[in-house]
């Protein structure tokens, strides 16, 4: 079963506590069209999530008192991505996405999770006609 999928509404409800706790975090309207498998970013483990208008990096800690930890960039404002492979025998899928203002952390984890990643952008990046 890849960990990497697409998500509606209706699949959102199954996903466990995490999906159930993210919703505090998405706008009234938005909707979750993609969630990933475990990434690594910013020394820390998250889930990735796409919206139909923000890139979301989420993770929740804590067994008591639960600690939320999110991160989140509008889709219109990523300018760049940019994806490699690292690594020979525990091979490594690294994502790079700079947006208006920033270049954000490297996202790294399981190659088939990193690039199902970069595959699904590429349907929610404003193409921009060229220009002679």
């Amino acid at each position: 079963m890849p960990t990497a999928k697409n998500m509606n509404p209706e699949t959102q409800q199954k996903e466990g506590e995490i999906s159930l706790v993210l919703t505090d975090f998405i706008y009234p309207g938005e909707t979750i069209v993609f969630q990933s498998g475990k990434i690594e970013s910013l020394n820390d483990n998250f889930f990735f999530y796409i919206t139909d208008q923000r890139i979301i990096l989420y993770r929740r800690r804590g067994v008591f008192f639960k600690k939320d930890r999110i991160i989140a960039e509008r889709i219109e404002d990523i300018r760049t991505m940019q994806y490699g492979e690292t690594g020979i025998f525990r091979k490594r899928g690294i994502l790079r996405i700079e947006t208006l203002s920033k270049k954000m952390d490297p996202i790294v984890g399981k190659v088939a999770d990193v690039k199902a990643i970069w595959q699904e952008m590429q349907k929610y990046l404003r193409k921009d006609p060229p220009t002679y």
